[in-house]
C-alpha cells in the first residue's frame, strides 16, 4: 500500500498531523499497530519534505525549524506561522536523535511569544512605585551613571550579579557578562549553581575526574539514578527521556532509583529504594557497604585508578543492611537487591538529581554516588568510544586516567559567616547578606537574570534585601515577580527572536553530566521571528556591551570552562557592538566543528569526524581518584553518629516532611504562559492515607506551615507519595505588593525555607528538600496581601 502526502491533503484538506491522525484512526480497526507505526513514520517523513503552504495552496503558511530553550535539553522544533503569527510549535522529526519530541513548555511558545503582557518598552521605577517607560538609550545613559557613583563611593566590589535559568534563553548573556564584571574588577558573581545541585561539581573536585568520560548509555548494564525523575526533569536522558528509558531497559538494563516517591522513573526501575527524604547518604553508604561485602569491587581498576579504599571500607562499615533498612525505611531485601543489580552490571552509570542535593547533605550523596561510580569500575577505557563528544566546543584530550582531586572551596575572597568561592561559584546564600550589609562589603548594585523571587529562599529576607540596593536592574520579557522588585526592567528578546546554538548544553558537561548528547551533536538555529514592530529591545548582552562604553570601560570576551576556569581574553572593538552571532563565533572558537560547518544543516546533525575514543594512558601519569575525601568522611561519620529524628526534626508539631517536585509544564523560575498549568496553581500533593488521618478530601484547601513560615494551598491525593511525606512545586506565587490568590497563582515554597536552616558549610545552600512541616485548615481567606 502506498499513500503520498497530496493524495491525503486531497481527501481531508486539513493540515497534515490532522490527517495523519484521521488516516490511522481510519485503519486501525483493520490493521495491526505495526502496519499503524510504519504508516505513521512514513506520514512523518514525507510531511516534514513537503512545505506546508505547497501542500495547501496558501502561501501565507511557513514553517522553520528551531530550538526550543525553555530548559537544558535544546529539543528540536519546527514552528509554524501564518504571516506573523505563531499558530503552532511541533517536534522536528527531521532532526537527529530526539525522534520529534516536546513537551508542553515547548509546545507553549505560542503563546508565550504572543503573550498580551509582554514587555515591548523598557520600565523605570519611580520614588513613588509606580513604573513608567524609558527607552533602551535613557535607561542604559541612567544605568552607567548610577553605578559609576556607586563605584567611586564603593568601589567595584558593589556590584554584583546573578546568572539563573534565565541566562539559557540568551545563551550570550553569561559570558557577557562575566567580562563585564571582570572589567569593573568586582569578583562578585552569584548563580544558581549554588542553589541547585552544588554537590554534583564540588563532588567532582574531591574525588577527582576521570579524563575518558562515562560509559556510553548503549553499553549499559545497570543505572543508578538518586533522587532524579529524567522523565519530567529531563536531567540525565535529556533528549526524549521516556523513549530513551525505554530503550535501555528493551536492551536490557537495569535500572535502580532512590527516591521517596513512586516516580516515572521509578515505575521502570528493577528496584525502587523509597527511602526517607534525606536519608540518600545513608542508603548509599549501605550500597558501598554490600558492593564490598560482595565482592563487587573492580580490583584492578581501584588498584590502578584511585586512592583511599580501605579507609572508605571502615567508614562504611556501621551501615549494615538492616541499620540502613530500619533508618531510612526501606526493606532489607530491597537493598541487597539494589546491591546486587550495580554489582552484577559491568558497564554501567550513576546520577544525582536535586532530590538528595536539597535535601541537605548534597555533597555527600554526590560524592558517594561517584565511590560507587570508581569501585565498580563505571568508567570509559582505551579505545572505547567517548559518550560526550565535543563538537561546538573547544577539544579535550581524552584519556583512560584520572586528574587528581583538588579543592572543592576555600579560594577566592571570603564573603559572610565563612563562605568562599566554591567550585560551583560564589555562594548564593551570602548574597542577600551582603545586600543587608552595614558593612564596607555591602552589596549596593545589583544585575539579575532568573526568577530570583521564586528561586531563593526565604521570600521575606530576599524582599526585604532586593529593595535595599540602590540599583537593581533585572531582563525580561513580562513582568513577573522579580521584575516587579527592579529598579530597571529591561524589556528584552524572545528566544524566536535570537539565534539558538548547542554550545552552551554542550559546555554544561563539564559540571553536570545530565546534559549534554551521547553522540557527536551540533545545531544552530537562526531567529524565527523579528521583535514586535515599535518595540524597543535589548538582548540581555547588550545592556553590559553599552553600558560599559559608556563608562569608558574596555571589554573582553572570556569563555568560562567550569573545568578549565577562564579562556584567553579576546579584546572587542568598543567602537563596533557585536551581533550575537559573532558572540556565539567567539564562543565557539577552535570548537571540533566550526560554527560556519554547523549553520549549514538546519536541523541539525550527527558530525562522525568529531566521534571521538579514549587514548591510552600517560606513561608519567601518577593521579588518583579519591574514595576517602577527609572532609566526606568526616561527614559519614557525623551521619552515623546522629540521631536520626532529631536531623529530621519531624515531630508532633511537624509531622510531614516536604519534598522539592516537578510538574512537566512548569520551569521553576521562567514565565509561565496561562493555562499552561492547567489548575493555575501547584497543588500540595499527599498519599490518600495521609489525607485521610488528616479528614481532608481531595480539592481542599490548606495551610501549610513550617519553622519559618505557612503558605496556603490545595491538597491532591496522589499515592505515590511515600506516607508521611508531601510535595510542592517550585515556581509559584503571586507578586510581591499584590493581594494573593493561591487558586490562582499557586504557592511560593520558598515561603517555607529559611536561609539559616541546616546551611552547607561551605557552599551555604540550606535545607530546601525534606522540610518539616504540618498541614491544617485554613485559619485566613485565600486572598491576602502579600510582602
Amino acid at each position: 500500500m502506498s499513500i503520498s502526502l497530496s493524495e491525503l491533503h486531497e481527501d481531508f484538506g486539513q493540515d497534515w498531523l490532522s490527517d495523519v491522525r484521521k488516516t490511522l484512526h481510519a485503519c486501525g480497526r483493520q490493521k495491526s499497530r505495526e502496519w499503524k507505526r510504519k504508516l505513521e513514520s512514513r506520514l512523518r517523513l514525507s510531511a516534514r519534505d513537503t512545505p506546508y503552504s505547497q501542500a495547501h495552496g496558501r502561501e501565507t503558511i511557513t514553517r522553520k525549524p528551531f530550538i526550543c530553550r525553555n530548559c537544558g535539553s535544546g529539543c528540536p522544533v519546527i514552528v509554524t506561522l501564518d504571516r506573523d503569527r505563531i499558530t503552532k510549535v511541533e517536534g522536528d522529526f527531521n532532526a537527529p536523535i530526539y525522534r520529534g519530541y516536546t513537551c508542553p513548555k515547548g509546545r507553549s511558545l505560542p503563546e508565550e511569544y504572543h503573550n498580551p503582557d509582554r514587555l515591548l518598552h523598557g520600565l523605570k521605577r519611580l520614588p513613588d512605585g509606580r513604573y513608567v517607560p524609558i527607552s533602551s538609550d535613557q535607561v542604559v545613559e541612567e544605568i552607567a551613571e548610577r553605578l559609576a557613583r556607586i563605584i567611586d563611593v564603593h568601589g567595584p566590589n558593589a556590584v554584583a550579579a546573578f546568572l539563573g535559568n534565565a541566562v539559557s534563553t540568551q545563551p550570550a548573556t553569561g559570558n557577557m557578562l562575566i567580562s563585564f564584571l571582570t572589567a569593573l574588577g568586582s569578583p562578585m558573581m552569584f548563580s544558581n549553581g549554588t542553589l541547585d545541585q552544588p554537590g554534583l561539581s564540588i563532588s567532582l573536585g574531591l574525588h577527582g575526574i576521570w579524563q575518558g568520560g562515562r560509559i556510553h548509555p548503549d553499553q549499559w548494564d545497570a543505572a543508578f539514578i538518586v533522587g532524579g525523575n529524567p522523565v519530567v526533569s529531563k536531567q540525565h536522558l535529556p533528549q526524549n527521556p521516556a523513549w530513551q528509558l525505554k530503550n535501555l531497559q528493551q536492551r536490557g538494563t537495569q535500572l535502580v532509583v532512590i527516591d521517596p516517591r513512586v516516580t516515572e522513573t521509578a515505575n521502570r526501575a528493577a528496584v525502587h529504594l523509597q527511602a526517607i527524604p534525606g536519608e540518600d547518604p545513608t542508603v548509599l553508604a549501605g550500597l558501598i557497604h554490600q558492593i564490598f561485602a560482595q565482592d563487587g569491587v573492580d580490583e584492578r581498576f581501584v588498584r590502578e585508578n584511585t586512592v583511599g579504599m580501605e579507609t572508605l571500607r571502615a567508614a562504611v562499615a556501621g551501615f549494615t543492611p538492616e541499620y540502613v533498612a530500619q533508618r531510612a525505611g526501606i526493606r532489607v531485601e530491597d537493598l541487597l537487591a539494589a546491591a546486587r543489580v550495580l554489582i552484577k552490571g559491568q558497564r554501567g552509570d550513576t546520577a544525582s538529581g536535586v532530590g538528595p542535593s536539597m535535601a541537605t547533605r548534597g555533597t555527600l550523596s554526590s560524592y558517594l554516588n561517584l565511590c560507587i561510580q570508581s569501585l565498580r569500575g563505571w568508567w570509559t577505557r582505551e579505545g572505547e568510544q567517548v559518550s560526550r563528544p565535543r563538537v561546538l566546543t573547544r577539544p579535550v584530550d581524552w584519556k583512560a586516567q584520572p586528574t587528581a582531586p583538588r579543592p572543592g572551596w576555600g579560594f577566592g575572597m571570603q564573603a559572610v559567616g565563612g563562605l568562599q568561592q566554591t567550585i560551583a561559584g560564589m555562594p548564593a546564600a551570602a548574597a542577600p547578606e551582603l545586600m543587608l550589609s552595614d558593612g564596607k562589603d555591602r552589596i549596593r548594585a545589583f544585575f539579575s537574570h532568573g526568577g530570583i523571587y521564586y528561586s531563593w529562599p526565604e521570600t521575606e529576607k530576599t524582599v526585604k534585601a532586593l529593595r535595599s540596593l540602590e540599583l537593581f536592574v533585572t531582563h525580561d520579557t513580562q513582568m513577573t515577580a522579580t521584575a516587579s522588585l527592579a529598579d530597571y526592567v529591561i524589556a528584552t528578546y524572545s528566544q524566536l527572536e535570537t539565534p539558538a546554538s548547542s554550545h552552551l548544553s554542550e559546555s554544561v558537561d563539564d559540571i553536570h553530566p545530565g546534559y549534554a548528547w551521547n553522540e557527536p551533536y551540533g545545531a544552530y538555529r537562526a531567529p524565527v521571528m523579528t521583535p514586535p514592530e515599535g518595540s524597543d529591545l535589548m538582548e540581555a548582552w547588550q545592556v553590559y556591551f553599552r553600558v560599559a562604553r559608556k563608562l569608558g570601560l574596555e571589554l573582553a570576551h572570556i569563555n568560562f570552562s567550569f573545568t578549565g576556569g577562564l579562556s584567553e581574553p579576546v579584546p572587542f572593538d568598543m567602537t563596533h557592538e557585536p551581533s550575537t552571532d559573532e558572540l556565539f563565533e567567539l564562543a565557539c572558537a577552535n570548537s571540533v566543528v566550526p560554527l560556519a560547518e554547523v549553520k549549514k544543516h538546519e536541523h541539525g546533525a550527527i558530525f562522525e569526524d568529531a566521534r571521538a575514543f579514549v587514548k591510552s594512558r600517560d606513561p608519567g601519569c601518577t593521579a588518583r581518584l579519591q574514595l576517602a575525601d577527609p572532609t566526606m568522611i568526616e561527614q559519614l561519620g557525623e551521619v552515623r553518629a546522629e540521631n536520626p529524628a532529631a536531623r529530621r526534626r519531624t515531630d508532633a508539631e511537624f509531622p510531614f516532611q516536604l519534598i522539592c517536585r516537578r510538574m512537566i509544564p512548569n520551569t521553576c523560575s521562567l514565565p509561565r504562559p496561562a493555562g499552561l498549568v492547567k489548575t493555575g496553581y501547584n497543588p500540595l500533593w499527599v498519599h490518600p492515607d495521609d489525607l485521610a488521618k488528616l479528614d481532608l478530601h481531595d480539592g481542599d484547601e490548606v495551610e501549610v506551615r513550617s519553622r519559618n513560615a505557612t503558605v496556603t494551598s490545595f491538597v491532591a491525593a496522589d499515592d505515590t507519595m511515600r506516607r508521611g511525606v508531601v510535595g510542592l512545586a517550585f515556581g509559584f506565587g503571586g507578586r510581591p505588593g499584590h493581594d494573593r490568590n493561591p487558586r490562582r497563582d499557586g504557592s511560593n515554597v520558598n515561603e517555607l525555607i529559611s536561609w539559616r536552616d541546616d546551611p552547607d558549610p561551605y557552599h551555604g545552600m540550606p535545607r530546601m528538600s525534606a522540610i518539616p512541616v504540618a498541614i491544617m485548615a485554613p485559619a485566613k481567606p485565600t486572598a491576602r496581601t502579600g510582602t
